[in-house]
């Protein structure tokens, strides 16, 4: 039986809602859950899963849509969802419904979650009243965007975002960021979960971060001109704790990166810079250490703060090693490699090592605008070797993100897993407070039913993070992962037992 259930004049952000809808499936009698501002892509989207909404909703309506076994189980749902939104979304701390009600000099920081149209606004009257702001909104134009930064810029602020999905300030980890040790590198990146792996890699060797600023994955194309990276290291620069600073992001405009490096050039404190996927050309004639890995970023802070060389991963020999013996248990009916990623960054950095790797391996993906492998016909059906980025709108456009819900993924490898050529799945685990509070356990019945196949994990996380990043890792070798060290060892030992059952043919 399905409900939707219309709270007029109601708006809570879109994280909040999305931590709502997954408590809600877990409820008895419950068998669905989704809830949204009744804006009319929502409306839309409910609509298409055979909600009956009702008529006459608006933007300002807040929609709670459940399915469940009965009229009591509906309304026993519906009162939870009352009773975990009157708490402020299940936090302790006081919930404010407009920059008009906050204490001024109080705050130093703004979440946002608004819709696009709003959030702009909200946040040129926070700046005005001296706050930084961290925009999880992604609805705002190029336009709106590139002006809000500037106007942030001009007031001394730091505009994080739009589309901010990893953030921490003071040791407090914003939207799905990682809680890590305090340290001396200031990680700024156009790249969220790419800035959340160097920081936790960084810590995973010995040191620490003093802040991740998430300046939005768009603030390096030409159209916004790297007006938050800039202003960032500004800001680091005179920061007294901060004594280096590392830069993140995917491949992005030419001419923006190089303005970023000048800019980097400038500053009296060493920088290490990773744009995945550029060539050492973007890094010559600057005083920028360059990087071409998360993981090498990585070290790279750690060996300049502390001195030494930091220790991490499998040596050649040893990923060759466990590359022969992995790909020896295999059938000869066992041919594919499935990629299923929560992070954009994760799915591209695994696809630019399979090409450095293995160039004959080839790849078919769901990502736009990459140029390590071929695009897939659609990204419901797997091709041969195919890695999918779960993170990307053909999943995320009408479902929670998976890094909040691995439903989705769930699912996809339950699909995977029934293809009796699959031979290797390789999966990004991301922890954080912001994000799905159990992201393991859930594939471990599915990895238990298919021991033939094998399985290489890289968990990111921090050592604060509620869920346990040791933990985590032990659960996923019980159930016969390879756990690598980060992402990268675990795209290069794909790539190398891809390379093993190459031969084989």
């Amino acid at each position: 039986m399905k409900k939707v259930y219309v709270i007029k004049n109601r708006y809570v952000d879109s994280v909040t809602l999305m931590g709502v809808a997954v408590e809600l499936t877990e409820l008895p009698g419950v068998t669905g859950a989704e809830s949204g501002m009744g804006t009319s892509q929502n409306v839309d989207l409910l609509t298409g899963l055979d909600y009956p909404v009702p008529a006459g909703v608006t933007k300002n309506d807040l929609m709670i849509a459940l399915d469940a076994e009965g009229p009591e189980a509906l309304e026993a749902a519906f009162a939870a969802a009352q009773e975990r939104l009157a708490s402020g979304g299940g936090h302790s701390r006081r919930v404010y419904r407009s920059v008009d009600e906050l204490p001024v000099g109080r705050y130093d920081v703004l979440q946002i979650s608004l819709p696009g149209e709003y959030a702009v606004q909200e946040a040129r009257r926070a700046i005005d009243r001296g706050m930084d702001i961290f925009m999880f909104t992604a609805d705002v134009t190029l336009e709106q965007e590139r002006a809000l930064k500037e106007y942030g810029r001009d007031h001394g602020r730091l505009v994080m975002g739009p589309d901010a999905g990893v953030g921490l300030l003071g040791g407090v980890a914003l939207a799905a960021g990682s809680i890590v040790r305090p340290g001396p590198v200031g990680v700024i990146g156009a790249s969220g979960s790419g800035s959340q792996e160097v920081a936790c890699l960084i810590e995973q060797m010995g040191s620490g971060v003093t802040c991740i600023l998430g300046t939005g994955g768009r603030d390096l194309k030409k159209e916004v001109g790297g007006v938050s990276m800039k202003a960032d290291m500004k800001r680091l620069e005179k920061d007294e704790d901060t004594k280096l600073i590392c830069l993140v992001s995917m491949l992005a405009d030419r001419e923006v990166m190089e303005e970023v490096l000048l800019e980097a050039d400038q500053l009296t404190k060493p920088v290490v810079a990773v744009f995945l996927g550029a060539d050492e050309t973007l890094y010559q004639g600057h005083r920028v250490t360059g990087t071409y890995s998360l993981q090498e970023a990585a070290k790279a802070c750690v060996r300049l703060v502390t001195g030494r060389e930091p220790s991490i991963g499998w040596t050649e020999e040893e990923a060759a090693a466990i590359a022969r013996e992995k790909a020896a248990s295999l059938s000869r009916e066992q041919k594919y490699f499935r990629g299923l990623y929560t992070g954009g960054t994760f799915a591209e950095e695994t696809l630019m090592t399979f090409r450095a790797v293995a160039p004959e391996i080839a790849l078919h993906t769901n990502r736009d605008n990459t140029k390590y492998a071929a695009r897939l016909q659609t990204h419901k059906h797997s091709e041969g070797h195919t890695l999918l980025d779960m993170g990307d709108l053909d999943f995320t456009a009408e479902a929670p993100h998976t890094v909040f819900d691995p439903t989705q993924r769930v699912e996809r490898l339950r699909q995977e897993l029934a293809d009796p050529e699959v031979a290797l799945v390789a999966m990004d685990i991301i922890l954080g407070p912001g994000v799905a509070p159990d992201p393991a356990s859930c594939y471990v019945p599915l990895m238990r039913s298919r021991p033939d196949v094998i399985y290489v994990c890289a968990v990111c996380g921090g050592e604060g993070d509620p869920q346990g990043k040791d933990d985590i890792a032990r659960m996923l070798r019980e159930a016969g992962a390879v756990v690598a060290d980060s992402n990268y060892e675990s795209a290069r030992l794909c790539a190398m037992i891809c390379r093993q059952l190459g031969r084989r043919e």
